[in-house]
């Protein structure tokens, strides 16, 4: 019963996020995680999918009010799980939200959700220049509990992934602290845990007759987790790389080699991955192999993109941006192309032109795309912003009257940009007293939204 009302949670929260209304997505997903908080594929990877998103769409991080409210350390397991999820899906990037999550799972012994968000933290550490020792052990130790429990149950092979997460952890601390005796010492004791364990396959009756399939499970295993030991990594691209040389036709086996290549997300490898995409697409014609070689791509260049911009330098970011667009621009304008019909696409195709400046291609693209449901507001609100960009306010005003009158929302993002836009074209066409009103409903809901309050101040002083 419990599953059957957080599917219903979960159902909609996935509706809310393809409509990119990722704040009210988020409560959805951590209502529902009240009521079956181990729902790991269900809940908690669309709710990081969630959260990412609405990080690069400029949502705001948790303020204090927020961490007050929603104790990382409530006495209620449950509740401080849950106040940890949200959190999460408000700030992705911060490892300490990331490291409630695993305590407080591991606390409500939700353990799948324990060990998948382990995996996070233990990416976030690994990507953060600055991580401390006691981040590393702390992660160690929450993993080590859930792998003793696992090993209590009897539940092996979950207890050595999760081992081999903290193994993982304290191989980091030692790496980046490499004269320091207590990471020395922790990861030996947790290295024999591990290898305790993992003996106890050998106590199987069936053990010397199956030793094959134990390891081919070991390389199912190997393949799905998260984290891998660079040694390990390089084995199993080698035997997905002669795989694919033997059975080049069967797409699993494709599909198989180009995840591993790129789940590192080392540039090397993935341009092996896009090289060897591009050739079966010349082979074979097979859009479809066109299709991923560039959404690698896409996804290199945005990678480089929030490097320049985290570190500072104003020039490569200028230069990312620019290479980014102009490759963005030229893969969805093949894909309108390709997949004519496809309104989603043309969602896509009709953002990247606007963000070029380019309105006047843009307006019929937007009108096309928005038979999308999915897409049908933020369609509006472009094409409000187009016409306001072109001068032409009236237009603006209409476009944007029509799908603020017809949105459910009236706080998230989305009503917030299509009340802002409208401001300024019922500003900039004159009509102030209109201006006035729309601004005042913003400051009602966020008193702080951009340069709302200025402008509206700026009006009364002119009268």
């Amino acid at each position: 019963e419990d599953k059957a009302k957080a599917k219903k949670w979960f159902a909609r929260a996935l509706e809310l996020g393809g409509k990119r209304q990722f704040d009210y997505a988020i409560e959805y997903y951590v209502n529902g995680l009240e009521y079956w908080p181990d729902a790991v594929e269900e809940a908690c990877k669309p709710l990081h999918g969630c959260a990412v998103a609405r990080r690069q769409t400029g949502g705001k991080k948790p303020g204090l009010k927020d961490t007050m409210k929603r104790s990382l350390n409530d006495k209620d397991p449950k509740q401080a799980f849950l106040n940890a999820a949200w959190l999460f899906g408000h700030d992705p990037d911060n490892v300490d939200y990331i490291e409630g999550l695993v305590r407080n799972a591991s606390r409500l012994r939700a353990e799948d959700s324990a060990k998948w968000a382990g995996g996070v933290c233990l990416k976030a550490l690994e990507g953060m220049a600055k991580a401390t020792n006691k981040q590393f052990q702390s992660l160690a130790r929450l993993l080590e509990e859930v792998a003793d429990r696992a090993k209590a149950r009897g539940e092996v092979a979950f207890g050595v992934e999760v081992y081999q997460m903290g193994v993982q952890s304290l191989s980091l601390w030692r790496r980046r602290a490499p004269r320091d005796r207590n990471a020395e010492n922790a990861l030996r004791d947790l290295s024999t845990k591990l290898t305790i364990l993992k003996g106890k396959y050998q106590e199987s009756e069936s053990f010397r007759d199956s030793i094959a399939d134990r390891e081919a499970q070991e390389e199912i295993h190997d393949f799905d987790r998260t984290v891998q030991a660079d040694d390990r990594m390089e084995e199993l691209i080698s035997n997905a790389e002669k795989e694919y040389r033997e059975q080049p036709d069967d797409a699993r086996v494709l599909s198989n080699l180009i995840n591993l290549l790129c789940r590192r997300e080392a540039e090397k490898d993935e341009l092996r991955a896009i090289g060897i995409l591009v050739d079966r697409y010349k082979q074979t014609e097979d859009y479809r192999h066109k299709h991923m070689a560039d959404d690698i791509r896409m996804k290199q260049l945005g990678r480089k993109l929030r490097e320049a911009r985290k570190a500072g330098d104003e020039t490569a970011l200028k230069e990312a941006q620019v290479a980014s667009l102009r490759f963005d621009l030229q893969v969805f304008k093949e894909r309108v192309s390709r997949y004519p019909t496809d309104n989603r696409v043309k969602f896509e195709y009709g953002a990247r032109l606007f963000k070029a400046g380019r309105f006047d291609e843009a307006i019929p693209i937007f009108q096309n795309a928005r038979a999308d449901p999915k897409n049908r507001t933020a369609c509006g609100m472009y094409l409000g912003r187009c016409f306001y960009r072109k001068g032409f306010y009236p237009q603006a005003i209409s476009e944007l009257r029509q799908e603020i009158a017809e949105y459910q929302f009236s706080d998230d993002e989305l009503a917030k940009t299509m009340l802002y836009w409208l401001g300024r074209a019922e500003e900039d066409s004159g009509d102030t007293a209109a201006a006035k009103n729309t601004y005042g409903k913003i400051l009602q809901v966020d008193y702080n939204y951009g340069d709302v309050r200025a402008r509206l101040e700026g009006l009364a002083q002119a009268g």
